[in-house]
């Protein structure tokens, strides 16, 4: 701590770090608040946690112990590291002291949470000293550990993807396990929004009538991190009464939280210092001074340059004798390779990390003492759980969010209230989408025949009745039964598309190790032939990205640049099922498709940055047939005659801020997340021949959203109106049209172009 107190006082009278600081928020330490463990912890138990050095709970943890106890379910939200694990660990592992042949089911997003749990539970000082069995039940489990699972299991971890293709559909061979389930806890619920959510919840439904089925109604648990609506969410996910404790009783150290804006390098067009290399600049800064440090970066590539960066400089740099040693950690990384960096980070031999957001959850890395954002997140809820990877209890912490050159993030930087004033976003899902439900139905009829409609809703009748008319169901005496030869889990995603994951291959010299994978999407715009791929400071050249067979092969090379993809992204009218005049413009609702192609690549040479050639890529189009509502600004609509009055440089980006303002307030009426709708605008669309503005959903096949987006279209477009009337920025802000963007062409405020817009067309629509 002395380290990190030593270089906070260092920062604080550098005047040239103090030049850039548009806010330094300190964050006074806060006591906890106790309470002794429970009368009624077994011993064993209660030996086990006072070996570990837990002679008392935090009041959360009591509170949580105690609603468990009397079978109430429950939400709990405190911040990071204030020991939520414990929350559902201690009650679950009482109830096994008491009754061995009891189960838990522990459902968490990522299998690499899956993990890190079941490292905790497995500890000596808990699970082995107690005899209980844990077991993660994932993709990854091997065969022959599956059965064994099933049978003697008494926590099993697994996560909602094997819940919904493994478990349900299978639920003969969990008779055991599921005549005996008492708790379900789901953490980080707060990763369950907009349509992985509205999944979720009917994955939930699906376990709640499986486990009545065999006689059981568990209690549930749900751990949140920071959002704007825990007990609401959770109750939306479970649908049952959620006891909300949100009183946080752990100790948290002072905190400083620093905006950071980059230097200026060219004064005349206002060009500041790139955020890769500022952060780089911070991180050093930090670790030559003893003080473990994350970055947090926005992209795969980035992650990758800062980490590299990083060690070339600290090279010959030792602490005590031991050379300072960063990784990168990022989605691609082999299961192996991810559980090695997160071991180091624990003990204490890795002093640093550089991720994406794959550890803005909760696995646990041990404790860091400063947090370096590159950039700011996208939401005050991510930026808030990313400052709080830092810290330890009763320790001093450091967080700097370092402000790239996109206009959200210097808005924030520049109006640091906003920042710290903003409540975290809330998520919303909606269980009875009727895309969604419609899949899930058929799931459930395939595990049980469809007889009582409960925990479903009435709408599900007719969905079942739609099924029967398209052959997969069948009604006899009252009952629902499947009739398809399929396997319906397996073509329902409950996240996106289906992951068709590329393999890459090092065949360095005749090697054919396995180091990665990508998602193919993403293979397309970042390993094409001669693109660069960097994997944990290793840098290899792509020799061969064969899409069809899934594989990509790389040799390892020591080329003094990295490649970046230019990607085209265009949408297409494929038919128009419905026309009519709403809201002062025509609304069309139709099938579109969204295509990203990558033609050419940048080589940019590392340290600078700078553009030292192009190169030709020759990849496939990535398309995606989706639903769209598309706002016609066509002759004739109230709409088009105002975009007529207005010039062609402020009408174009007055659109596409309107398109930002639905995609901020559509969530709240089709109770999605702001990723499941798509957004693009069109100056003069090559299809109708007028401006046009596409609302899409962002799943191949449509989810129903922009049928929804049709039926609220008039409250939508009202709430973006009084939105932006009663927001009290000058020329916009992230909460209404967005920030000022300087390499716009609208002289005036952008608020104002988006009011005259707006406003001009709904006043004379009605």
């Amino acid at each position: 701590m002395q380290n990190l107190e030593a270089a906070i006082d260092e920062l604080r009278h550098d005047e040239q770090f103090m030049a850039c600081v548009t806010r330094w928020e300190r964050i006074p330490a806060r006591d906890g608040e106790y309470s002794s463990l429970p009368a009624d912890l077994s011993v064993p138990l209660r030996d086990a946690l006072e070996r570990r050095g837990v002679d008392r709970l935090y009041s959360h943890q009591r509170a949580s112990y105690s609603a468990a106890r009397e079978r109430k379910s429950f939400v709990v939200v405190t911040p990071t590291a204030s020991g939520k694990t414990l929350c559902y660990n201690l009650p679950v592992l009482q109830r096994l002291t008491e009754q061995p042949s009891a189960r838990a089911l522990y459902i968490f997003p990522t299998k690499a949470l899956s993990q890190d749990q079941q490292a905790e539970l497995n500890e000596a000082a808990i699970a082995g000293e107690l005899a209980v069995k844990v077991v993660t039940y994932d993709g990854d489990t091997a065969p022959s550990l599956r059965a064994s699972a099933r049978e003697t299991g008494q926590i099993i971890i697994t996560n909602p993807d094997m819940l919904h293709t493994g478990i349900l559909p299978n639920h003969p061979k969990w008779i055991k396990f599921l005549k005996q389930l008492e708790f379900v806890v789901i953490d980080e619920i707060h990763t369950y929004r907009g349509v992985f959510g509205s999944h979720m919840a009917n994955v939930v439904r699906r376990l709640r009538r499986i486990a009545r089925f065999y006689g059981t109604d568990p209690t549930f648990i749900c751990c949140s991190a920071t959002i704007g609506n825990p007990a609401d969410l959770a109750e939306r996910i479970v649908e049952r009464k959620m006891l909300l404790i949100d009183r946080n009783g752990s100790p948290a150290g002072e905190k400083h939280l620093i905006l950071y804006n980059p230097p200026l390098v060219d004064q005349v067009q206002g060009i500041r210092r790139g955020v890769v290399r500022e952060s780089r600049r911070l991180a050093l800064r930090l670790l030559r001074s003893g003080v473990k440090t994350i970055v947090f970066s926005r992209s795969r590539v980035r992650t990758e340059l800062i980490a590299g960066y990083i060690n070339r400089s600290l090279a010959n740099h030792y602490n005590d004798n031991e050379r300072i040693r960063v990784e990168a950690y990022r989605g691609g990384y082999l299961p192996s390779e991810r559980r090695s960096i997160e071991r180091g980070l624990r003990d204490g031999s890795i002093h640093g990390v550089v991720s994406t957001n794959a550890l803005e959850l909760g696995i646990d890395i041990g404790g860091l003492d400063a947090a370096v954002l590159g950039g700011y997140p996208g939401s005050i809820a991510s930026a808030w759980q990313q400052a709080g990877r830092a810290g330890r209890r009763n320790t001093v912490s450091l967080a700097i969010v370092v402000a790239s050159a996109a206009p959200l993030d210097q808005f924030m930087v520049k109006h640091p209230e906003y920042f710290l004033g903003r409540a975290p976003e809330s998520g919303f899902v909606d269980a009875d989408n009727p895309y969604i439900l419609c899949d899930h139905l058929k799931c459930a009829v395939f595990e049980l025949p469809f007889r009582e409609r409960d925990p479903f809703p009435e709408s599900s009748i007719d969905a079942l009745d739609y099924l029967e008319e398209s052959g997969v169901v069948r009604n006899t005496s009252g009952s629902y039964y499947w009739t398809d030869r399929s396997y319906p889990a397996e073509g329902v995603s409950l996240r996106s598309a289906a992951s068709d994951n590329v393999v890459i291959v090092d065949a360095t010299a005749g090697r054919n190790d396995v180091i990665g994978e990508m998602d193919r999407p993403s293979a397309k715009e970042m390993i094409f032939d001669n693109a660069i791929y960097i994997h944990r400071g290793r840098q290899f050249i792509v020799t061969d990205l064969d899409l069809e067979n899934r594989r990509c092969t790389v040799i390892e090379t020591d080329a003094n640049y990295f490649t970046d993809a230019l990607v085209k992204r265009d949408i297409k009218v494929l038919n128009e099922d419905q026309r009519e005049r709403m809201s002062g413009c025509d609304l069309v609702i139709g099938d579109v498709l969204v295509r990203s192609q990558v033609s050419k690549f940048k080589k940019l040479r590392y340290e600078t940055h700078e553009n030292i050639g192009y190169g030709d890529v020759n990849v496939p189009e990535e398309e995606m047939h989706t639903r769209s509502a598309i706002l016609v600004f066509g002759d004739g609509t109230d709409a088009g005659a105002v975009a007529r009055d207005l010039d062609p440089s402020v009408l174009g980006p007055a659109i596409a801020r309107i398109g930002s303002l639905i995609k901020n307030v559509a969530p709240v009426f089709l109770l999605c997340d702001p990723g499941d709708i798509g957004v693009a605008e069109r100056l003069r669309d090559p299809h109708f021949g007028c401006p046009a503005l596409y609302v899409y959903d962002s799943y191949p096949g449509g989810t129903g959203l922009s049928e929804s987006f049709a039926t609220r279209i008039e409250p939508i477009l009202t709430a973006c109106l009084d939105l932006t009337r009663q927001c009290t920025c000058e020329q916009g802000c992230p909460s209404c049209v967005g920030p000022r963007d300087p390499e716009e062409e609208i002289d005036e405020s952008p608020k104002a172009a988006v009011l005259q817009l707006l406003d001009g067309w709904l006043t004379r629509g009605r």
